[in-house]
């Protein structure tokens, strides 16, 4: 059944999309409570936040109790070729643009490089998290418009306890959602339109970054990729034994 612009049929897996939202918007709040705790913040934000919350509970839900497809979350080939190609305009553009305003020199270092692989795989988390699961429950309950504003909402909040700009932020979360319903595809924002927005916004317009420009993030977010394929392998295994709708 074709999506409406508005709709109002919540259900049981709408309460567990929205308590789930706020369950992530807590842990980031919580990292405030630690705010020079190195080992609380890898806890709450890499363990319990990105790979557990944030990647473990979308494929597990998806996959083996709704017994769906990922397809629901936006991760498929069709209109893959159209997506890309607004993925990388879009990113081209916004890169320009933030080039044009810049009126220091960019400089890129090893550090730098530590900190964008971090970015990107928090971004794996906040593609399967926010933009697939919350944006699929928000539609199903209660239409396109309110989803685009509820993913933003929520998109926003979840950097309160790293990067508390929230009204930047929700705008951000408008752009992208709708973006990402020119084709239904997350591949339309990632990795591209969405790298460039997270890297400039942390690295660049941010103190965010100086928190992750180090070996340490490097290290996680490898220890995070290798744990996520591993999760996604054995998710997919059992799901192989369920029938898909």
């Amino acid at each position: 059944m074709k999506a409406k612009l508005f709709n109002f049929t919540p259900d049981n897996t709408t309460l567990v999309g929205i308590v789930s939202g706020i369950l992530m918007i807590v842990l980031s709040i919580t990292m405030n409570v630690f705010p020079d705790n190195v080992f609380a913040h890898f806890v709450l934000r890499n363990i319990l936040m990105i790979y557990i919350l944030g990647f473990v509970f979308p494929l597990y839900f998806i996959l083996y109790k709704e017994k769906r497809s990922l397809s629901i979350l936006g991760i498929h080939t069709k209109k893959i070729r159209i997506s890309l190609v607004i993925n990388l305009v879009a990113a081209a553009a916004l890169l320009a643009i933030f080039i044009k305003e810049k009126s220091t020199p960019i400089v890129f270092t090893r550090e730098h490089f530590f900190a964008i692989v971090y970015i990107f795989v928090a971004g794996v988390f906040e593609m399967l998290f926010i933009y697939g699961f919350l944006r699929y429950e928000f539609e199903k309950a209660f239409g396109i418009i309110p989803a685009i504003i509820l993913t933003a909402f929520f998109y926003s909040l979840h950097h309160a306890g790293f990067q508390p700009e929230f009204v930047e932020l929700f705008f951000v979360g408008i752009l992208y959602t709708t973006v990402f319903y020119s084709t239904r595809n997350l591949f339309c924002i990632f990795p591209f339109f969405w790298g460039v927005g997270a890297v400039w916004d942390v690295l660049v317009d941010s103190d965010a970054g100086n928190r992750i420009t180090n070996k340490t993030s490097f290290v996680i977010s490898i220890v995070l990729i290798m744990c996520m394929l591993i999760t996604a392998i054995l998710i997919y295994r059992v799901r192989k034994h369920k029938p898909i709708t």
